[in-house]
């Protein structure tokens, strides 16, 4: 992975400072823009405090729901409420007592405002009529009494007022005209009035503002605010549900929220009552016979007694007596669980039933069991609820549930026929035990035994007459009640102190944050797409290699010129450098490369050599580039034997050696392109053979090498070189190319390895030298005629 160099990405950042200033104010301009245009959206908030299980009433019920209302359905489940707060139908009551069907807005072309409860007109619908939903109406008021209606779509939906429905007309509806306030507005595809508000509108805050409203289906408004309401609970621990929604205008959401918990209560206080309403009735059905039982019973009772002496019974006939009664008493109180046994089971039998079961101690069954399979049950149905809201109705938890349902559901019935068996049994022995004591009684003369039957009858229906009697008064009673289950903890309020959306804050940071990532990108994507250097003047502070010296880019200008004498003056100094590091004769040799073709080498090579060769020093250039040979314009060589002919024994060195044209100190030694195997060339021992022999005879041996980052060629000669040469040119060398040079030169052990900078633009000093005209310049000093530009020939 190529490195990262933080000096000069942050070098490049700072070269382009303006940009990030001015991409930042861009986008917070942008960003207050949109705060300016966009609709504040408020949240607004009331808080409901469930009892569960009724404490705060004064009837409120036990462990097992004993007393006033008694009944397992009345143990409120929070996810239950939740659903409950959410659900379609309550939100339609909420809506329906609510003018939202109607929607005022003001504003421009910019930006629109809704409002609520305060406005230069009202809208007043006819609902047996169409209505044209979300088309916006647009009035212009012209007078106190008169205004312009316009109407403008293209595809649209209109309301069905005979089935409810709605249905999609897809033509262009065009309606211009005047009216006046309280006249009626007919149409085919809308009916209403629109009359001045009863309250004072400062007509200034509406000026130069346009009007309209809109008409919203129903389903759509119930779907809206169904979306958008949130119920949540305040603690895992609490019995506190937060009611939220949220809307451009607050009014109307306080006003919707303050409904919605009105009739949630109010469907509290129902569901209450029809509880209360199913135990009265279940009551008042088993009083019928047993009333009717009484009557006829004391009816008998005072015939007998009219007709018949009463008769004073014995002590065994009254203790006989005492206990049939309590036997009767016992298989009426069986009598009436068998009946409630019977009408539970057709409870479980019911979708809905768990709703409606009667809790057993209303019937006088006390049996643990049994109340533990209720509640059991009621738990478990509470748990699919919360389970359904959470992980949804096919989730794994909730099959594992309804399992658990179905078990406990056959448990429960299995229960009840054990409890009908056993009570069946408890009848027959209560029977038998009564047929044995009214066996006793029979022995008794017919009166004692009539009056005895008469009297026995009597005390039983009322005893079961009273018991109910007072079970029925208990219910009523709490029927009556008005302390309700769930109350208003806090009344709906907006939250915080101002709107939610747009959050001023949050947007300025993102655009400030979008404003350095824009051009932040372009940096980052523009050096990793190129890593081009656009400027070599402060490379030292990016890299530790060395710089030798930098060469002055020259334009197409005349030999004399000032960039010409700029271009020598660069050559110059390098020369002056290389002599001023070659401290020792026998390590003469240079080697000039680049890491890819065109940065320059054997422009560099060439002319570093005319720069020696000019100072007095006796130079040969030594071409090795087998692939992109040198080719030298304005030299005219004689036509010879290369540096392939030596290495290939064709030719002896005398004869490869070519003086340099007006450069009597500079030879050169050529090669030819076409070589089918240069690293054999390269390799040969001949090669060194020949460096070694003439690194004696001349004060410096500059070699041109292929570029390094193409080809292998340079390594395998880098051993003979005493001095690197890497050659870095302006807007072609990439930032990458410093890293590989470093890696070179660890891996191949080049001691002394140094950057040339190729084609500079502005040199305020060259190595050393004020100006070109420092010295003067040598006479005849030319440089090669086809590189003076420092442009590429061929492929170097």
């Amino acid at each position: 992975m190529q490195e990262v160099n933080l000096k000069v990405f942050f070098r490049k950042i700072m070269e382009r400072k303006f940009l990030f200033v001015g991409s930042v104010a861009v986008c917070l301009a942008l960003a207050f823009a949109y705060i300016k245009v966009a609709t504040p959206i408020y949240e607004v908030q009331a808080s409901l405090l469930i009892d569960p299980l009724g404490k705060s009433r004064m009837l409120g019920e036990s462990k097992y729901v004993d007393g006033a209302v008694g009944q397992i359905a009345t143990e409120k489940n929070l996810f239950n409420e939740i659903g409950i707060l959410k659900s379609y139908s309550l939100i339609d009551k909420a809506l329906n007592e609510l003018d939202f069907q109607v929607s005022y807005h003001a504003g421009n072309w910019l930006k629109q405002k809704e409002y609520y409860g305060y406005f230069p007109f009202s809208v007043t619908l006819q609902d047996s009529s169409a209505q044209l939903f979300e088309v916006p109406f647009e009035v212009a008021i012209l007078s106190d009494v008169e205004y312009r209606l316009t109407i403008k779509g293209n595809k649209f939906y209109v309301s069905n007022p005979e089935n409810g429905t709605k249905h999609e007309v897809d033509q262009k509806l065009e309606f211009d005209s005047n009216y006046r306030f309280g006249q009626e507005v007919s149409h085919d595809y809308f009916h209403f009035t629109i009359n001045k508000p009863t309250y004072n509108v400062v007509s200034e805050d509406f000026m130069d503002k346009k009007l309209a409203f809109k008409i919203h289906s129903r389903d759509k408004l119930i779907n809206e605010y169904k979306d958008k309401l949130k119920v949540e609970q305040f603690d895992i621990q609490a019995d506190i549900l937060h009611v939220k929604t949220t809307g451009p205008e607050m009014g109307k959401e306080l006003a919707f929220l303050d409904k919605l918990t009105k009739h949630f209560i109010k469907s509290k206080f129902n569901e209450r009552d029809d509880i209360a309403t199913s135990k009265e009735d279940f009551i008042r059905k088993q009083l019928e016979g047993i009333n009717d039982s009484l009557s006829l019973a004391e009816k008998r009772l005072e015939n007998f007694q009219k007709t018949n002496n009463v008769v004073d019974l014995s002590l065994s006939a009254s203790t006989t007596i005492d206990q049939l009664n309590t036997l009767e008493s016992e298989r009426a109180q069986i009598e009436l669980s068998v009946k409630y046994y019977s009408s539970l089971s057709g409870y479980l039998n019911s979708s809905n039933g768990i709703e409606k079961i009667i809790a057993p101690s209303v019937v006088g069954i006390d049996d643990p069991l049994l109340n533990e399979n209720l509640i059991e049950l009621r738990r478990l149905h509470n748990e699919k609820t919360r389970l359904s809201y959470f992980k949804g109705e096919l989730s794994y938890d909730r099959n594992v549930n309804d399992k658990q349902i179905v078990e406990t559901t056959n448990s429960l019935r299995e229960n009840i026929k054990n409890l009908l068996s056993s009570s069946e049994v408890a009848l027959k022995d209560k029977n038998s035990r009564i047929k044995e004591l009214e066996g006793k009684l029979n022995q008794l003369p017919t009166s004692q035994k009539n009056q005895l039957s008469f009297e026995r009858k009597t005390t039983l229906y009322d005893n079961l007459s009273r018991y109910l009697n007072q079970e029925l008064a208990k219910a009523s009673i709490a029927k009556a009640e008005d302390i309700a289950d769930t109350k208003v903890l806090d009344a709906p309020r907006m939250v915080g102190s101002g709107p939610i959306s747009p959050q001023k804050s949050l947007i300025f940071l993102l655009a400030f944050i979008v404003g350095i990532i824009i051009p932040l990108t372009w940096v980052v994507f523009s050096s990793s797409e190129g890593d081009t250097m656009d400027k070599l003047d402060n490379i030292e502070a990016i890299s530790s290699i060395p710089v030798v010296a930098k060469i002055s880019h020259m334009d197409n200008a005349t030999e004399g010129s000032p960039s010409w004498a700029m271009l020598v003056e660069s050559f110059r100094g390098l020369a002056a450098s290389l002599q001023f590091l070659v401290t020792d004769p026998d390590k003469n040799i240079i080697g000039v490369t680049s890491m890819v073709s065109g940065e320059g080498k054997s422009f560099c090579a060439s002319n570093l050599g005319i720069s020696l060769a000019a100072e007095g020093k006796s130079t040969l250039l030594i071409d090795l580039n087998f692939r992109h040979p040198i080719r030298l314009q304005g030299q005219n060589f004689q036509a010879g034997k290369t540096l392939s002919d030596y290495l290939n024994d064709r030719a002896p060195v005398d004869e490869i050696i070519q003086p340099f044209s007006n450069q009597p100190n500079l030879h050169f030694i050529p090669t030819l392109p076409g070589e089918k195997n240069p690293h054999f060339l390269l390799a040969s021992p001949k090669l060194k053979t020949l460096l070694q022999a003439l690194k004696y005879e001349y004060d410096f041996i500059i070699v041109d090498t292929p570029a390094v980052g193409l080809v292998t060629d340079y390594l395998l000669i880098s051993k003979f070189v005493d001095i690197h040469l890497f050659i870095l040119r302006r807007k072609l060398s990439k930032q990458s190319f410093l890293n590989e040079i470093q890696i070179l030169k660890e891996k191949g052990k080049m001691e002394n390895l140094f950057l040339v900078l190729n084609d500079l633009k502005k040199i305020p000093s060259i190595n050393g030298y004020a100006s070109a005209g420092k010295g003067g310049i040598p006479e005849g000093y030319k440089l090669s005629a086809n590189l003076k530009t420092g442009e590429k020939s061929g492929k170097n």
